[in-house]
């Protein structure tokens, strides 16, 4: 089943391919829809501004010729410049002002003081300074001061020199000599009144700064006399004696301390040793050098151990129950006993000395406890007091620094008085200007033949947008939203015969050959099953659609088909003067109008083989819209979709008369003629949308008349380039050459 193509925004069917129109034929150019949609069309800005070139041309002309005329008549205006430094330094006292001293070195404060300065170049304070200079300059001056006033403050300009704190005061004037004497005014005025204003700064400052000098004094001694009180008050000499001596006790205690812990540690092991002693022979040899008074000791253990060994020897020769064993057993147990007593002699010895050693450390370390509270104390004590005394000392030096500033300042604004030191200098005076700096003619003259660019652009631009013509294939498939079949190239002729027949005289011209192409996608799967009664309409008249209708059956002829032509413009028929009717013919108008016809007797053929006519002449009695609206139409339409292949009708505007709407239901397709700078975008959109309205299933365009060298065919991607090639290609050629 063949798919019709679809209407625009109309979803695809399922299943369906989307249809697109790739070219394979004359006069169905390559189509790139991904160029089509891509940002904005600068190609068509080109064309626009280069067919309006004359608009563009007539603009620049009258704007460059206005420049001219301005450079002419403009008054010459002339420039004098001065050159003037300013001082970093801002009055370190101001009179009624605290004493506050700015560093002259920072580069933040130093730009707001030349920027200050410069405000008060700007402002009118200074222009009696320089009124009272111009005078003196310029005796002969015979205006009045405010008038004079007017004219300085209007003509003059400061502008500081960026990265410097040099100021360029600048004049403007008619007269050059007006101009040079107004600029040294200012130059000199602004000095004057640098002058003027820091001697009345200086003055002020040293009246108000010997005032505050005693101020500054009463508070200086204030503080030296508070100061002094607290140092006797606090006594802090005493206080720092007794927190040396506590410090050394602190360190005393410390040192017999650690001696009497160690003596305890040592007590404390030998009591252990004591303790955890079995008394045996063989440890025997281990007391002696743990017990105090070792020689003792070791002479009892010595008894002790001489007779355990007399006794074991004789159990080796005797009985335990023997005279001699029993004697040396009461020995054993005697010495035994003396060395028991000696060891727990020695045992509560030890004990006794632990515990001495253990009082005495307690002792110290309450002692030392002691010590510490009473020196974390004092060390409180000690800080607090000489918080109190370093806070006035504080407040003493804040004192003395202010009353020293003062006495600084007050020298330095004596100084300032004696020395009359302006903060503006002179550094390149005025001359009088040689050439004037307005009007700038070649900027002026190029300025316009920009501003003419630009205004015949616009008005270029605005034109073409307020006229709506049709530029290209764009304008169709994008902003109206129909396909363009066929792009038909220009024919070089005035007679509409001959230009409806072109496709029948020259077989191989561009002509024959997009109509061909137009035939062939008819033909193509996609139209195939939709393109057999053909509509041929347009919004106005002279947009090609009568030659359209001709040329395009003409290929259809040619191709085989048994082809109808059928002129419905009734009101003015153009077919009979291309394919004259036979004499005594009779044609549409007469079959509309109630005679009794065969149908097969309204039609006629032509010279191209294969194409049969029904033309008509014009319509003088009935209305054409009732005859339009008859049966006979369809039926006519239905008896020619049965005998021949293809149908075409060629119907009137449809911006005039609804004719077109009537044949519109009763055929397969329509097709929309159009003409590049003849139609305009809203008829053929108003047409398109008519056609829609009434349900036509194919609907698309021909854009008709387009010249060889248009750049229309930039639209359709690389297809323009064999545009160059195509008048060759077209000629004839020679068997023996080759032709490619």
């Amino acid at each position: 089943m063949n798919t019709p193509p679809l209407l625009p925004g109309q979803p695809p069917a399922p299943g369906s391919a989307k249809p697109m129109y790739e070219g394979g034929a004359y006069g169905l150019p390559y189509y790139h829809q991904g160029e089509a949609d891509a940002g904005p069309d600068i190609g068509r800005l080109l064309r626009i501004l280069r067919k309006r070139w004359r608009t563009i041309g007539v603009a620049c002309l009258v704007v460059l010729l206005l420049g001219v005329l301005y450079v002419k008549k403009a008054p010459r205006i002339y420039e004098a410049n001065a050159l003037v430094e300013l001082s970093a330094r801002r009055p370190r006292i101001l009179a009624q002002q605290a004493a506050v001293i700015e560093d002259p070195s920072s580069l933040q404060q130093s730009e707001i003081t030349l920027n200050t300065q410069l405000e008060k170049f700007k402002s009118a304070a200074i222009l009696p300074s320089v009124l009272a200079c111009y005078r003196d300059k310029n005796p002969e001056d015979g205006r009045t001061d405010e008038a004079l006033a007017k004219w300085l403050a209007r003509g003059v300009d400061f502008k500081l020199v960026r990265r410097t704190r040099l100021v360029a005061i600048s004049f403007r004037d008619q007269d050059f000599r007006d101009a040079a004497h107004a600029c040294a005014a200012f130059s000199e005025g602004a000095e004057a009144h640098a002058r003027a204003e820091n001697r009345a700064a200086s003055d002020g400052a040293v009246a108000w700064l010997e005032a505050q000098i005693k101020t500054q004094r009463a508070e200086l001694e204030k503080a030296d006399q508070a100061l002094s009180e607290a140092r006797q008050f606090h006594q802090m000499d005493a206080l720092e004696a007794e927190r040396k001596t506590i410090q050394q006790s602190l360190l005393q205690f410390n040192e017999a301390l650690v001696e009497v812990e160690s003596q305890m540690a040592k007590e404390q092991e030998l009591l252990n040793a004591m303790m955890a002693s079995d008394l045996k022979p063989e440890n025997a040899g281990q007391l002696p050098a743990l017990l105090p008074r070792a020689e003792e000791i070791q002479e009892r253990l010595n008894r002790w151990i001489a007779s355990v060994t007399e006794r074991e020897s004789l159990l080796s020769k005797y009985t335990p129950e023997h005279p001699e064993v029993l004697a040396r057993d009461e020995a054993v147990a005697l010495h035994r006993g003396q060395v028991e007593a000696v060891l727990k002699r020695a045992r509560a010895t030890t004990a006794s000395n632990l515990d001495l050693f253990r009082q005495q450390a307690e002792s110290l370390r309450r002692n030392k406890e002691q010590q510490s509270r009473r020196a974390a104390e004092l060390e409180r004590d000690i800080l607090d007091r000489e918080s109190k005394i370093t806070s006035l000392q504080r407040g003493r030096n804040a004192a003395d620094l202010s009353y020293q500033g003062v006495l600084n300042r007050i020298q330095e604004a004596r100084l300032s008085a004696d020395e009359n030191t302006a903060s503006v200098k002179l550094v390149e005076p005025a001359r009088q200007p040689e050439n004037p700096v307005s009007p700038r003619s070649i900027r002026i003259l190029i300025l316009a033949l920009l501003l003419g660019l630009a205004s015949g652009a616009g008005l270029a631009l605005v034109t073409e947008h307020l006229e709506d013509y049709l530029d290209g294939t764009l304008d169709i498939e994008q902003g109206i939203g129909i396909k363009v079949l066929a792009m038909i190239p220009h024919v070089k002729s005035k007679s509409r015969r001959e230009i409806a027949t072109a496709s029948l005289m020259k077989k191989f011209s561009e002509v024959a050959e997009a109509f061909a192409g137009l035939r062939s996608v008819l033909d193509s799967q996609a139209y195939k099953s939709q393109s057999k009664v053909i509509l041929v309409a347009s919004s106005l008249p002279a947009e090609g659609k009568t030659t359209t209708c001709c040329n395009l059956a003409t290929a259809c002829a040619r191709n085989g088909q048994r082809t109808l032509l059928l002129d419905f413009d009734l009101r003015r028929p153009r077919i009979a003067g291309i394919y004259p009717m036979p004499p005594g013919g009779r044609g549409l108008l007469d079959y509309l109008s109630g005679h009794d016809l065969a149908m097969d007797e309204l039609a006629y053929a032509t010279d191209c083989p294969s194409l049969s006519v029904i033309a008509s002449r014009p319509v003088t009695e009935s209305s054409p819209a009732e005859l339009m609206g008859g049966t006979k139409v369809a039926a006519l339409i239905a008896w020619a979709r049965a005998n021949y292949d293809r149908v075409i009708l060629d119907g009137p505007p449809l911006g005039l008369v609804s004719d077109s709407l009537v044949l519109a239901g009763l055929s397969d397709c329509v097709l929309v003629v159009a003409r590049p700078s003849i139609s305009r975008k809203r008829a053929v959109r108003h047409t398109v949308q008519r056609f829609r309205d009434v349900g036509v299933g194919a609907l698309a365009a021909v854009l008709n008349d387009v010249a060889a060298s248009h750049s229309h065919y930039r639209d359709y991607g690389p297809y323009h380039l064999y545009r160059q090639q195509a008048k060759a290609y077209f000629e004839p050629v020679d068997a023996g050459k080759d032709g490619g």
